[in-house]
């Protein structure tokens, strides 16, 4: 049986809020130099995973964009989507009640995602889910990112935890890893952007829809 669940840690895009549109937004914005692609939405959505580098990479493989000046467009894509990354971004509707009932719980909540420090920070508080989080782990304080467990072990020094009091939850398999690898509870959140299949293969202890069954996972764990 896991110990007691003393922090949830969440992932951020696909797991608590959708940020595709202004992604997608940023993306297509940074390639605009090299012809009109159009709606970048659904190609956004099959490319993210891993931070902003893999991210356009993956888009310029995609749409055979040489890549030779991906540096200066990765610099340029960073500073464009720091500035405008709530603009038509939203939480997912169970997002704050998950918030609120482990504030009402006494569980610390954090967030580890790939996003750079200043879109994950300035993100976060325009959302208003900045005040119930003990810390946030971006692409920039990431030791070792996910799947690896640094995050995890990280977060958990932080909140003044153990690695095995963690619940880690995402929508992406390096989610699932980081957590599995650290001894945290592992939940698996599906109708995210990672492959569904994959993701209801991926060994998770739990697999949920809505991220409010975190709560009932909290509870039957801490009983």
């Amino acid at each position: 049986m896991p110990q007691k669940i003393k922090l949830v840690i969440l992932d951020l895009d696909g797991t608590i809020a959708d940020t595709i549109p202004d992604l997608a937004s940023a993306v297509r914005r940074t390639v605009a130099k090299y012809g009109d692609f159009g709606d970048l939405q659904a190609l956004t959505r099959s490319s993210i995973g891993n931070g902003a580098r893999k991210l356009l990479e993956r888009v310029y493989d995609a749409l055979s964009i040489d890549k030779k000046d991906l540096e200066a467009d990765l610099a340029a894509y960073k500073a464009l989507y720091a500035r405008e990354n709530c603009i038509d971004t939203v939480l997912y509707k169970g997002t704050m009640p998950l918030l609120e009932g482990l504030k009402a719980r006494g569980i610390k909540a954090a967030v580890a995602t790939m996003k750079p420090r200043g879109a994950a920070q300035g993100l976060l508080a325009r959302l208003g889910v900045l005040p119930y989080l003990t810390c946030v782990l971006s692409a920039d304080d990431m030791l070792r990112p996910k799947p690896d467990p640094w995050s995890v072990f990280e977060c958990a020094r932080r909140a003044g935890v153990r690695p095995e009091e963690c619940l880690m939850a995402g929508d992406g398999m390096t989610d699932v890893g980081a957590a599995r690898s650290a001894g945290a509870v592992s939940v698996a959140v599906l109708g995210g952007y990672y492959d569904q299949e994959k993701m209801k293969n991926s060994g998770a202890m739990y697999k949920i829809t809505d991220i409010t069954e975190i709560l009932g996972i909290v509870d039957a764990v801490n009983q």
